[in-house]
């Protein structure tokens, strides 16, 4: 990873190295994974769960230099961009989890950076568990607990 006062080529190159490394790990992830269903937001989860594992990686120079130049992250944003087509297909309902575990886990990650005491480790723990659970609810399932989170109309209710 490069050093502060790095080069700018010598950073490009690191960070877009990372990232596209980063890719390809979601990736070999996501084809390990032996349920296909939310494979990749499984992936996802493991990859981001928390940054201060990831101590080969300067989170936050990694951060820094990606908004900052944008170009250098596109292996990630066209992989997200390619997830969040598949997942907003109307023909599938459940795929609108991944796109909210996605954005739910860059900012966990970002949190990350920004306070690393933020949750505890078993707090950090309930927070990706849910996101993992999420990951395996079906299209039934998931229509099914949306009626149930409807409220009642006035006419319904029992009391």
């Amino acid at each position: 990873m490069f050093e502060p006062g790095a080069p700018i080529d010598e950073v490009e190159r690191d960070v877009e190295s990372i990232i596209m490394a980063l890719v390809h790990e979601l990736g070999e992830r996501a084809d390990a994974d032996p349920e296909p269903l939310g494979a990749e937001e499984r992936a996802y989860i493991a990859a981001f769960s928390d940054a201060r594992a990831n101590t080969d990686r300067n989170q936050a120079g990694l951060l820094s230099t990606a908004i900052r130049q944008p170009n250098l992250a596109e292996s990630l944003v066209y992989l997200n961009q390619r997830l969040d087509r598949q997942d907003l297909d109307p023909r599938e309902p459940v795929g609108i989890l991944g796109i909210i575990v996605r954005l739910a886990m860059d900012g966990l990650w970002v949190s990350d950076i920004l306070d690393s005491t933020r949750f505890k480790p078993a707090d950090r723990r309930r927070i990706t568990d849910v996101l993992t659970g999420m990951t395996y609810l079906t299209d039934a399932r998931l229509k099914e607990l949306l009626a149930e989170l409807q409220p009642k109309a006035a006419g319904d209710k029992k009391g």
